[in-house]
């Protein structure tokens, strides 16, 4: 496997042009009628190795995440995808708890190249006490690779944010959206360096994403949020509803603001106003 970028998060990320459709990824309301799929229960370990539906693979977000919610690289996601026994091609059902975590997994997965990814909507619970499918305990990671995850990264659909700065230089037409809450969007809470938002982003409210109307052909959209983790769940969400391509600035806001270079709208300090979080 050529691969094109050595991290997720700092990464040398080339973006290339964007592909007609991306259908890979979209949420479903019950679990496939055949078997041809795999499953990640992607809630905390204790539940998902006690009982979830037999054959289920346990991957929490904190298996993805490292210090400060930073990604791992490239090289370590695709080893960690090869220790619960996917190559790439598969079918993946990621389901859990409904919430930020089960679609970071989901997004991260299908950035990452794999081929389908469904996200189960319903809480697991519930499906687990309703359906037949066979149930059993869950099986973590090994301690080693099961299989070569040998799929080709998304990585078309990665922006980082120096690529950003110069589409918005060169004036390109885009849609950008803007995930925190209202009082980040605006400053009036700082989760950063800085407080504010990217010149020109659209403030959406994270739970109002599903109802967005699809962004007219011909222009880009690229959405973050605070960071990697919530950016990327943000990005599953919208990417599950629509049929065309959707950008995602996979190192959020938080990098964004550290870099004193770059234009913030709306900016705030830390001197007047409340720092939680960077």
């Amino acid at each position: 496997m050529v691969i094109r970028f050595a991290t997720l998060c700092c990464l040398g990320l080339v973006a290339l042009s964007l592909q007609a459709a991306e259908t890979g990824l979209r949420f479903i309301d019950r679990l496939p009628g055949d078997d041809s799929w795999r499953m990640l229960d992607t809630r905390p370990h204790s539940q998902c190795e006690k009982r979830t539906i037999k054959g289920g693979r346990c991957l929490a977000a904190s298996d993805l995440l490292g210090h400060s919610g930073r990604l791992p690289s490239l090289r370590d996601i695709v080893w960690l995808l090869g220790t619960l026994g996917l190559k790439g091609d598969e079918t993946v059902v990621v389901a859990g708890q409904t919430g930020a975590a089960r679609d970071f997994i989901a997004g991260l997965l299908y950035l990452a190249g794999q081929k389908q990814v469904l996200v189960l909507q319903p809480p697991l619970s519930r499906v687990m006490s309703g359906t037949t499918v066979p149930l059993d305990m869950g099986r973590t990671r090994s301690m080693s690779r099961e299989q070569h995850y040998v799929a080709r990264p998304r990585d078309h659909l990665i922006v980082l944010r120096r690529e950003l700065q110069r589409r918005l230089v060169q004036q390109e037409v885009l849609r950008l959206l803007d995930v925190r809450s209202q009082a980040e969007y605006w400053g009036e809470q700082i989760r950063g360096w800085r407080g504010g938002h990217i010149p020109g982003a659209e403030f959406v409210a994270s739970l109002d994403v599903l109802s967005l109307r699809p962004t007219q052909a011909g222009v880009s959209t690229v959405i973050y949020g605070h960071g990697p983790f919530e950016s990327i769940a943000a990005f599953a969400r919208l990417q599950g509803q629509w049929s065309g391509p959707v950008q995602v600035l996979i190192e959020g806001w938080r990098a964004w603001s550290a870099d004193a270079t770059l234009p913030v709208d709306a900016e705030t300090y830390n001197d007047n106003k409340t720092l939680i979080d960077s």
